[in-house]
């Protein structure tokens, strides 16, 4: 539990140098919009602030989290009893020459569709209407599309767990498949540097049109979610969408929460849905899978604490 002083709040407005908010509900800060409230919540005006607010932390002794987009997180019912700090606020684009971008990991990846099409570059199509912070992408090296953030990572600043600064190049960033070295070091992403290539508007505009109306068609958004929920098992050689479909699993519902029919990798919430249903209907999908297939899935979303 969170012990701290009357003037801890203070002393975390006035570090943050952001608004600092009590019994946040956290339901507004993931794609699921489920989850219970966070004892406080505030958002950093800059990497120094980031700094500064993790400090204050760690001295106080307080449970805190960091956070991005919220994409792949999901809040249990009970909350946070700590500080969640988000990293929205950090939104810099900084052109450091015409197809190398230095960006804030809290830029959301519609952001930078936006911005690439306006200046004609190229390799981030893939990435339209993905969901989340460039932060969160990296962290999980977001792929789809047959594409991956891997692909156009240069370089990526950090700050570490004991309030330290690092940059850490492409080939020390550990990617693999939804891997990255950050989901180990507990690094916190705050910027990046990434390659793109020039290309034409038209064209760029028209390939972020076909991926749109693709996830249009698959209705991905129709309803609250965090995208796929299980990562893919390549040795099994059956994505894991078709592996619960098999199971007769499309439609099953656990309180106001299902397995999508348009996508069985997918778990949406109905409206006034519960952490802990998702919790279950990802224990009931990992049982029948197990069953029947003899595969493991492995879980591509976080659930916090």
């Amino acid at each position: 539990m969170m012990n701290s002083s009357d003037t801890f709040p203070a002393k975390l407005l006035r570090t943050s140098h952001a608004d600092v908010h009590k019994d946040h509900p956290m339901s507004r800060e993931c794609s699921f919009q489920l989850g219970g409230k966070a004892q406080y919540f505030c958002k950093p005006r800059d990497p120094r602030a980031l700094q500064a607010t993790l400090q204050l932390c760690l001295e106080a002794r307080v449970l805190h989290l960091l956070i991005g987009g919220g994409a792949n997180l999901l809040f249990r019912d009970e909350g946070f009893p700590g500080v969640v700090i988000s990293t929205a606020n950090l939104t810099n684009i900084e052109p450091l020459d015409p197809t190398r971008i230095r960006l804030g990991a809290g830029l959301s990846n519609a952001a930078f569709t936006d911005y690439t099409l306006k200046n004609n570059l190229t390799g981030f199509e893939w990435a339209t209407d993905l969901p989340g912070s460039l932060g969160g992408g990296i962290y999980m090296n977001a792929k789809c599309y047959d594409a991956c953030f891997s692909n156009i990572v240069s370089e990526v600043k950090s700050l570490a767990p004991d309030g330290t600064w690092h940059v850490f190049s492409k080939s020390q960033c550990g990617f693999d498949y939804k891997q990255s070295i950050f989901q180990k070091n507990r690094h916190i992403i705050v910027e990046t540097v990434l390659d793109m290539a020039p290309g034409e508007t038209q064209t760029i505009s028209r390939e972020i049109d076909r991926i749109r109306q693709d996830r249009k068609t698959k209705g991905q958004f129709a309803y609250p979610s965090a995208g796929c929920v299980f990562k893919n098992d390549y040795a099994a050689g059956i994505p894991s969408g078709q592996l619960i479909e098999l199971c007769g699993l499309k439609g099953h519902r656990i309180g106001n929460v299902k397995v999508y029919e348009e996508h069985a990798n997918f778990i949406v919430n109905l409206g006034n849905g519960k952490t802990q249903d998702v919790v279950a209907l990802m224990q009931l999908i990992e049982q029948k899978v197990w069953e029947k297939h003899h595969v493991r899935l492995e879980p591509e979303i976080r659930i916090v604490p």
